[in-house]
């Protein structure tokens, strides 16, 4: 038995919506204009050759976007009935949407809610913050998350840390409290424009630093966090003496695989170009998608910078996200742009959390 892990793009980058921070829009350039939608054949083969992989192990699909609920009701029941088809009798399967809110409705969540689908919400703060980078959406956001509630489906929030929210971490920590988001996300938005420079919209690593660093301060609250932040639990799995769960912080990427709406095959979502194509789910096996994922992309997570290679913080982050390291020149042996932001946040935060992963050890 073995378990396999899949970020699915149904729709590809079709959204409902036009975030100006959006990072996905970029794969029209290889799939084009228009809409987008799995076709059948391919969903069933996708189902088919996941499930032959894990051998009646643990199958993760996260079905993502553009805005995944865009492929409508009757897409996720036949996943469901294709999981159940195809799987293995008790064997586990995990289904999670990230969303953007505005499309959800009884009908889907009643699905979702059946067969225990995790959702997402994509929320960037109250409404401007949250507005300032995604358009006049919040109210949409937040009918479906009252929906989502009043029906008794949990949901986690995510939220991009960008130029805007950046410089508000009371004010969004506040409005978690607040609305009762018990589940948190934080994603910092760090992306080139064309000239090659940091983007408007993204957070430099300066801001940053201080948004952790005054975030932590609240979310600590006595050495009793009223909120789960998925960054600082991730650190604290670490101390623990678990592995990292925020594949960033891996020491080698490839655990999972992005597949687009027409079954061709990346290594991560945020390598989705020609180049980095692994193969297609017409007649690639998991097993070589794998294989190839880790010979060509992941291995290139131990390729550190020298500065990396000594710091006495490589334990947590082990020279941060492939992505993020191709900020500031385009080599994957650079500095995360993030790593100063990183290296005095945890300085500032280590002993808190130390003590807090004290208490999970035990």
């Amino acid at each position: 038995m073995k378990n396999i892990e899949l970020l699915v793009k149904p729709v590809s980058f079709d959204c409902n919506l036009a975030c100006s921070y959006c990072f996905y829009k970029s794969t029209e350039s290889i799939y084009g204009a228009g809409k987008h939608l799995m076709e059948d054949k391919i969903l069933e083969t996708l189902v088919l050759k996941a499930m032959q992989y894990s051998n009646g192990g643990l199958a993760v699909f996260s079905w993502q976007g553009g805005e995944p609920l865009l492929a409508g009701v009757t897409f996720y029941r036949r996943v469901i009935e294709l999981q159940q088809k195809h799987g293995k009798k008790g064997q586990r399967v995990g289904n999670s949407v990230q969303t953007n809110g505005t499309l959800l409705n009884e009908e889907f969540i009643k699905l979702f809610k059946e067969y225990n689908f995790l959702l997402g919400i994509s929320l960037d703060g109250d409404r401007p913050m949250h507005e300032f980078h995604r358009g006049k959406s919040f109210e949409g956001a937040m009918k479906g998350i009252a929906l989502l509630r009043e029906l008794e489906l949990d949901f986690n929030i995510l939220t991009v840390i960008n130029s805007f929210n950046a410089a508000r971490p009371a004010d969004l920590y506040n409005f978690y409290v607040k609305e009762g988001f018990d589940f948190v996300q934080l994603i910092p938005c760090v992306e080139k424009d064309s000239m090659g420079k940091l983007s408007e919209f993204s957070v430099d690593s300066k801001t940053y630093c201080k948004f952790l660093c005054e975030f932590f301060d609240l979310w600590w609250n006595g050495g009793k966090p009223a909120v789960s932040v998925r960054f600082f639990d991730n650190i604290l799995e670490i101390l623990s003496g678990y592995d990292a769960t925020y594949c960033g912080f891996k020491s080698t990427c490839g655990d999972y695989l992005a597949l687009e709406y027409n079954g061709d095959i990346y290594p991560c979502d945020f390598f989705v170009k020609k180049e980095r194509k692994l193969g297609s789910i017409k007649d690639a096996s998991f097993e070589d998608s794998f294989r190839l994922a880790k010979e060509n992309f992941g291995v290139k997570k131990a390729d550190v910078n020298e500065k990396c290679a000594l710091c006495k913080w490589k334990y947590i982050c082990n020279g941060g996200c492939l992505k993020y390291r191709l900020i500031k020149d385009d080599n994957f042996s650079s500095l995360d742009y993030l790593c100063e932001a990183y290296k005095e946040f945890f300085g500032y935060s280590i002993v808190r959390l130390k003590t807090l992963a004290g208490g999970i050890r035990q």
